[in-house]
């Protein structure tokens, strides 16, 4: 009984298609919001920069805590911190590169918020220099 009473309180907030005449467009606007993921919010959406729920992000020496100062815009932390460093041996940190490839791109573009790639630098400050 409690579950019914919380799915009745939340309909006057969340708009659903049942809540509008079959075929009617608002109903066709609600469906379509409802497959969007009610406006984007959710995970996986354009603005979104947190780490899957099933990709969890691997770290190798003190890049946690650098990665857990970036929120995610939408939904503040964007992985879950662990409670205690695990030493990562070096071998095992230069693979780490290649495995991020291999994963699902919006864990790169978690990755990519975490540790922009550096730009290279341009051509004439190289020169002036040297």
């Amino acid at each position: 009984m409690n579950i019914k009473k919380d799915a009745e309180s939340q309909s006057a907030t969340v708009l659903r298609p049942g809540d509008f005449p079959i075929g009617s467009p608002e109903s066709r606007a609600a469906a379509r919001l409802r497959l969007q993921g009610i406006g984007g919010m959710e995970k996986g959406s354009p603005v979104c920069i947190c780490f899957p729920e099933d990709e969890q992000p691997f770290f190798g020496c003190g890049e946690e805590r650098i990665a857990a100062s970036v929120k995610c815009p939408l939904h503040g932390e964007r992985f879950k911190l662990t409670a205690f460093d695990v030493y990562v041996s070096e071998w095992r940190r230069k693979k780490e590169p290649l495995r991020r490839q291999r994963l699902s791109p919006q864990y790169r573009k978690a990755w990519a918020a975490s540790f922009p790639t550096p730009t290279p630098s341009r051509p004439e400050a190289v020169q002036a220099g040297g």
